[in-house]
């Protein structure tokens, strides 16, 4: 029986990959530093093999693999580990793991090696080089290694621009880790892909509804958007085209685009599965099994289109839907009110709890202020939507110890 390690895990889905590696009789091994996040997706898996060890510490990393004798893949589907996943990658001979990770993490590389191809209009500068001088209005200052929104800012006109800047260096941001943008004007997407040695493919598009400014909080997705449009089409030549020209190489991709007027404009590129419940989205509806294609991806030395027909599915729904709930202030969370009505509603309404009432919001100005996610299917993402955010608005917070 083949062993197969994950270096850490997303939040959602352990439960579809160790469904998947029993049935391809693989054993799964989870390396962790805190078994506890993973509490409510281990709760009754009697399969998933679970490690405790310091996954920050990599001679830690090393031993703990050397004590599992012979591993034959590794999968890394997180940005915290994608360096200490690459450098076990080389030592191991591990197959498909993400290399080349400092430049496909640095948003200003990647972005301006995509406007270098005529791919995208808008290029980045760093902090520390800029000089106060453009011709847009409206920017975006963000850390470039940054995720989940945190340190995202919105800057009019030069003087708020270094403002952004010096307060993002207040928050430890190094000025060249900071990347200065024009911002795009039109809706956030979303496209979910997987890369082969047979090409890109577009496994669906996510839509977005994104917070008031200035912040920039995702408020809800919807999968699959423009199923089967020209539009669609457009996005997967774009897509194919951007991550053949950073030199993806195998595996996912969650690239993130605004349908501006004069077509795509890229915001950044994620070489992993997306986050949140999006990988739950493209099993439901995309016509895959994106967790069974992880665990290929870590045993097949060379993937192609034979690989990716492999892990297709009948869609179990034609729409998927997922709405974030965020907490309206920093503290205690308190208790979530209301989860007991949730199976009224049609849709097959899901209620995934991110954090206990004993939880510390430290902000909400960003995605560390969601406590959970509420996720809904239908006939289309529309419907699906619709159902999510009729069942979503009955979730609301109170403070510990006070009664309903």
């Amino acid at each position: 029986m083949a062993t197969i390690v994950m270096l850490e895990a997303l939040a959602f889905g352990l439960n579809h990959l160790s469904a998947a590696a029993r049935r391809r009789e693989i054993d799964l091994v989870l390396l962790t530093f805190d078994r506890d996040y993973y509490r409510r997706q281990l709760a009754g898996d009697d399969y998933l093999r679970v490690v405790d060890v310091d996954t920050l510490d990599i001679d830690a990393v090393h031993a703990a693999l050397d004590a599992l004798g012979e591993v034959s893949g590794l999968i890394s589907n997180t940005d915290t580990w994608a360096h200490t996943a690459a450098t076990l990658a080389d030592k191991y001979g591990f197959p498909n793991v993400t290399q080349d990770v400092s430049l496909l993490r640095d948003k200003v590389w990647v972005r301006n090696r995509v406007a270098d191809a005529g791919l995208s209009a808008g290029r980045g500068v760093r902090g520390s080089d800029w000089a106060g001088q453009s011709e847009h209005a409206l920017h975006i200052v963000k850390d470039a290694e940054g995720t989940g929104s945190k340190h995202v800012r919105l800057a009019d006109g030069v003087t708020s621009v270094a403002e952004a800047i010096a307060a993002l260096r207040d928050h430890d941001v190094p000025a060249d880790r900071i990347t200065v943008e024009p911002y795009a004007y039109g809706p956030l997407y979303s496209a979910e892909t997987f890369s082969t040695e047979s090409g890109t493919v577009l496994l669906g598009i996510n839509s977005r509804t994104m917070s008031e400014l200035p912040q920039f909080r995702e408020l809800d997705l919807t999968f699959p958007f423009g199923r089967g449009s020209r539009w669609e089409a457009g996005v997967a030549e774009w897509v194919a085209q951007v991550l053949a020209g950073i030199d993806r190489g195998t595996g996912f991709s969650h690239v993130e685009f605004v349908d501006t007027a004069d077509g795509p404009e890229l915001v950044e590129v994620n070489a992993r599965l997306g986050g949140g419940l999006i990988g739950e989205g493209i099993r439901a509806a995309g016509g895959i099994d994106p967790f069974e294609l992880l665990l290929l991806q870590a045993t097949e030395p060379h993937l192609d289109s034979r690989h990716l027909a492999a892990v297709r599915r009948t869609p179990a729904t034609g729409g998927y839907a997922q709405v974030l709930k965020y907490a309206s202030k920093a503290g205690t969370l308190g208790n979530v009110l209301g989860a007991e009505d949730l199976a009224r509603f049609p849709g097959d309404i899901e209620w995934h709890p991110l954090k206990d009432s004993a939880s510390s919001i430290e902000s909400i100005d960003d995605q560390r202020a969601c406590y959970g996610f509420l996720t809904a299917t239908g006939p289309s993402p529309e419907t699906a939507l619709h159902r999510a955010h009729a069942a979503a608005r009955h979730l609301r917070t109170t403070e510990p110890g006070v009664p309903r």
